[in-house]
């Protein structure tokens, strides 16, 4: 069973028996979208942005949990203060465990909303809770992750730094998900085709668009009927 919990923007915890994982605990607006008490045992961010990297420092100190990401995003993390003991990078392709967590990172990259630079990003291949996460972080290049099968797809809509709409249902229905949560959208319209067109194209997969403080729990029902509630 897995518990994922959605903060706003690409900011989600998942949770297991064994685990609990951050993903990009990011400042939006000035303020961070995931407070700097949350217990965790694992942070992931995908790139050095702002808007991924958050107060993650904090939270790791505060957790004592470690930090993973590209070089980059380490090398920013040591820069605000974060412990070498806490950090890792994460090689690409290279999947990096610990007892009930299996994460492969994969390089996409993404574009500097001031500079317009191109800079690495990292699309996460998470195996956790007895489920297979797919989480592309912000970017427009789906990568390998068209080809992985996968039970849950956490994939950004809106164009322009991220996936369009139409680019977004054809990750879920490529990856098989069963499960298709939206995130960093812009506007209500993009939500409301993101639900529609998954539900008329994606076979088999649900759409669901979370609100900030939700829990989805998603298990496999006698170990092959995929079931998902949302709190």
């Amino acid at each position: 069973m897995l518990n994922i919990t959605y903060f706003g923007h690409t900011s989600f915890l998942l949770e297991s028996e064994e685990t609990s994982v951050l993903l990009n605990p990011g400042i939006w607006d000035g303020s961070p979208t995931v407070p700097d008490d949350v217990e965790v045992r694992v942070i992931i961010i995908t790139n050095r942005m702002d808007d991924a990297v958050g107060n993650a420092t904090t939270i790791a100190e505060n957790s004592r949990a470690w930090i993973l990401g590209n070089e980059e995003t380490i090398e920013k993390v040591k820069e605000q203060g974060g412990k070498p003991w806490l950090l890792h990078v994460l090689e690409p392709d290279k999947p990096y465990e610990i007892p009930g967590l299996r994460v492969t990172a994969h390089p996409l990259s993404r574009r500097d909303p001031d500079t317009g630079e191109r800079i690495e990003n990292l699309g996460l291949y998470i195996e956790m809770g007895k489920m297979r996460v797919a989480y592309v972080g912000d970017t427009v290049i789906r990568g390998p992750f068209g080809q992985f099968e996968t039970d849950i797809l956490m994939v950004p809509i809106g164009g322009d730094e991220v996936f369009a709409v139409k680019d977004a249902v054809s990750l879920c229905i490529d990856s098989q998900a069963k499960l298709g949560i939206a995130m960093r959208w812009k506007s209500d319209e993009q939500t409301v085709k993101f639900k529609k067109y998954v539900d008329q194209f994606a076979q088999g997969c649900t759409p669901l668009v979370m609100e900030p403080g939700q829990t989805v729990t998603a298990e496999w029902a006698a170990g092959y009927e995929f079931r998902f509630s949302v709190s």
